[in-house]
């Protein structure tokens, strides 16, 4: 499974950047969301935190990556930010990757990207309040000990 989330952290990866960035800083982007899937993976191992299908991951730490890597990898070709009425971009060479000598597309880039964490944030937290208030965050302790195989679906996953 690891190669396989692996290969999905890269495409996740490149996801946000595949229309602004030159090949060579997809491919990097790719290979460096190898690592940051494998550090994440190890984070929530470390932390005990269950996450059986790495979709936090893959999903939640790559897209990250993913986002911030457009600020540092955005092709000036392939960026626009405003139409001046002609044919031309209004916001400059501020707005292109930091290696392309801009700074201001990554400081938007992690603005975004910590007003989505708390914006989803803020609205989980609410949503199992919610659910925990009401009792239904968990099943019963009965259900719990005899399982949900067998007290939703009548029967055993696993073979005793």
């Amino acid at each position: 499974p690891a190669i396989c989330n692996g290969t999905l952290a890269g495409l996740v990866s490149i996801t946000a950047g595949c229309a602004c960035m030159l090949p060579w800083a997809a491919f990097l982007t790719g290979f460096i969301g190898a690592f940051v899937y494998y550090g994440a993976s190890k984070l929530l191992l470390k932390l005990q935190i269950d996450d059986p299908l790495d979709a936090f991951a893959v999903h939640g730490a790559c897209g990250f990556w993913g986002v911030l890597a457009v600020g540092w990898f955005g092709h000036y070709d392939y960026l626009s930010f405003g139409w001046d009425g002609k044919n031309g971009d209004v916001a400059g060479k501020a707005h292109y990757g930091i290696i392309y000598g801009g700074g201001m597309l990554f400081s938007a880039q992690l603005v975004a990207l910590i007003i989505e964490v708390a914006w989803v944030g803020g609205l989980t937290a609410l949503l199992f309040f919610a659910l925990k208030k009401t009792g239904l965050l968990r099943v019963s302790r009965e259900i719990e000990e005899v399982g949900m195989d067998s007290s939703k679906h009548g029967g055993s996953a696993y073979h005793n």
